[in-house]
Formats: C-alpha cells, structure tokens, sequence
C-alpha cells in the first residue's frame, strides 16, 4: 500500500513544501524534508497526524525551530522543549509533529550499522521511518539512505533474532493464570507477541521499526507461522490456557522458522525451545 496523494495530510505536506522552498533560516540549512509515518504507509485513519522528517546542516537551535513554525503558519500543541528534537504542531484540524536532526547524525547512524551491525532499535526504527518515507526535499540525501535501508545485511538480521532470543522467556506466564491477575497475564503476552514479531522481521527482512503496524507488516510478510495475525488477537479474547497453548506453539514454529531461514548460526530449536519453557516450580509443602 502506497502513500495516498489526496489525503488532506498530504496535500498540505506539499503545501509546507512550497512555504519553505525559498525560506531562509539564520545560520541553519534545511537540506531534506519528508513524510513519515502512517501517511507515508498509507496506513492513515481519522486519527492520524502527519509525520514531518526535517534534516539540517546542522541540529536547530530554538530560534531555528520558532522560524520554522512561523514560516509553516503553524500552532504549538505544547511548549518547545530544546532537549528534545520532536515539536507538536496544529495547522487547522490536523496536528503536525516534526522531528529535527543534522544529516550528519543520520549518516554516521547508518554507516556504523553497516559497519558493526548493531541491532540498535533507534536505528532500526530510523531505516524502517526512511525505507517508506515519501520524499519532499533533498531527494539525493534520502534517495542514498532509502538504497542502503533497501539492503538489509544479513549480519544484522543475525543479531536482531540473537538479541531477541536471549530475552525470550516464559515469564512464568502460567503463573498468572494460577494468580486471576490478567493484567500480568497479558502483558506477557504481548512480551512475547513483540520479541517473535521482532525475530519474524529480521527473517523477513524487514526493520521493524515500532509496533503500531505489526499487524499489518505480519499480513505482508512471506515467512511466519499460518495465520499468526488471526492467531495473536485471538489470545486477548478466548480463554487462557488455550491462548498458552497457542502461543508456545507459535514460538516452537517461529524458532523453527529461526533454524531453517540462518543456518549459520548453529541453532538447535528444541534446546531453545527448552530454555523457552523453563517455569518456577512450586514449593513442596
């Protein structure tokens, strides 16, 4: 699904553009401006705000900041921050946020991920924000980004599934079962659900850069285990012990998938499978 060019959003992301073409900042260059987020997903409801990438020469200062406000005939939501890089916005009835940063911070981002291959989730959000956003100024800046984001290294992918599976666990999930605490319960749950979403995208090639879309990146993708949308919201509704039943098969198919797809890492599904299903036992009386 493409960005949607009648969306009122972005028609007045060109609008912004066209107010900021021949704008001049003190001491500052916007050098590249996109769209990001849903809007540029084409995954925009009624609720959605329109998502602003500004990339400067060097990082805005509040000055900086306050000019670009004024030149886009914008209102602030809240109160600028200047250690934070992200400004709530409104023009009419649709509220803008821009995010601020040097081209610089971004180029070393993405070369020390070539480079080292860590599996940062700032950066992997960044290269998933950049691989769809829709490009409004500095086409050659993010024209060079969006082909490095379109290579997603294999060393990474390697280190995003090595990163999630240390940290998937049971959680003791039953437990809460044993305890009527649903709200520990399904926090479980959705623990899961994210560290199996993650290790699905780093098989698929995909950055994963928040889980907002998880539901709609799943659809998209070509290897997961059958129906796992259908299946991960049926485990908010049905009853619980079905809803562990299914998700540990879930997590045997998806470390299955983990052994097929990376064989160079010398991966064994059932000894990660049995470290998976590690439980506290209970207290002999």
């Amino acid at each position: 699904m493409g960005i949607d060019m009648n969306n009122p959003r972005v028609r007045l992301a060109l609008e912004i553009k066209d107010r900021l073409s021949t704008a001049e900042f003190d001491g500052r260059v916007l050098q590249a401006m996109a769209i990001g987020g849903s809007v540029s997903r084409g995954k925009a409801d009624a609720y959605s705000d329109l998502q602003l990438l500004c990339f400067w020469d060097m990082f805005p200062d509040m000055d900086t900041r306050n000019r670009f406000v004024e030149l886009i005939g914008a209102d602030r939501i809240n109160a600028m921050d200047e250690d934070n890089n992200e400004d709530s916005l409104v023009i009419g009835s649709i509220q803008v946020d821009v995010t601020h940063n040097g081209v610089d911070y971004y180029d070393n981002l993405i070369s020390d991920t070539w480079e080292y291959h860590l599996a940062d989730y700032q950066t992997l959000g960044f290269l998933d924000t950049i691989s769809h956003a829709y490009v409004l100024m500095g086409e050659e800046i993010l024209k060079e980004w969006k082909e490095k984001a379109d290579l997603y290294p294999r060393e990474l992918a390697v280190n995003v599934i090595y990163d999630n599976l240390q940290e998937l666990t049971n959680g003791n999930i039953e437990l809460f079962i044993q305890r009527d605490n649903p709200t520990e319960f399904f926090a479980r749950v959705i623990d899961i659900q994210h560290r199996l979403f993650n290790i699905l995208s780093a098989i698929n090639d995909s950055y994963s850069g928040g889980y907002k879309w998880m539901y709609a990146e799943l659809e998209e993708m070509s290897l997961v285990p059958v129906n796992i949308v259908g299946r991960f919201k049926a485990m908010f509704e049905g009853n619980r012990l079905d809803t562990v039943e299914d998700l540990y098969s879930i997590v045997f198919e998806v470390l299955y998938l983990v052994n097929h797809s990376f064989p160079e890492m010398d991966f064994n599904v059932q000894e990660a499978f049995d470290k998976f299903m590690v439980k506290r036992l209970p207290l002999e009386a």
